[in-house]
């Protein structure tokens, strides 16, 4: 029993011994810091042809990997596509000049009230007056619209209102 607890003692020590000697040193020393900032200026220069940007990039990498990284080698993730070849297009939307729009016209809703039914007394028919006459719908007679009613100029008979 002793010895199986002492060899999973033993193993677990041998494991954090292999991960402190895969840890990196940071902040790197002076001299790597400013390689990197040299790398770091060679990739952001628009003189620096896509070689040199892409040799800066792989030893930047290196730089900055733990040395168990360095030994794994580039991951796939670790290649970037080509910058674009054309600067971009300018934004192409005019700011607006502080004016602001004239508001659009506002609807105006007018209620109308139709007009009553009249009931022709002599026939007992509903007419709809439309202005100034009303038309009797079973004889066709034209009814003149006067104060309080309506007349048939023909009988002279008043319809009131």
């Amino acid at each position: 029993m002793f010895a199986r607890s002492a060899a999973i003692t033993f193993l677990a020590l041998a494991a954090t011994g292999a991960l402190a000697a895969d840890t990196p040193q940071w902040p790197p020393p002076s001299g790597v810091e400013v390689r990197m900032r040299e790398l770091q200026a060679i990739i952001g220069s628009r003189g620096a042809s896509s070689a040199q940007r892409e040799a800066a990039r792989e030893e930047l990498s290196g730089l900055l990997k733990s040395p168990a990284g360095k030994a794994r080698g580039p991951t796939r993730d670790e290649k970037r596509p080509a910058r674009a070849a054309i600067e971009p297009l300018p934004p192409m939307i005019k700011p607006a000049d502080g004016r602001m729009p004239s508001a659009p016209p506002v609807a105006q809703v007018e209620v109308v009230i139709p007009p009553k039914p009249l009931v022709i007394p002599s026939t007992g028919a509903v007419t709809a007056p439309s202005g100034r006459f009303a038309i009797d719908p079973r004889t066709g007679t034209v009814l003149h619209e006067i104060p309080g009613g309506y007349i048939a100029p023909r009988t002279g008979q008043v319809t009131p209102r």
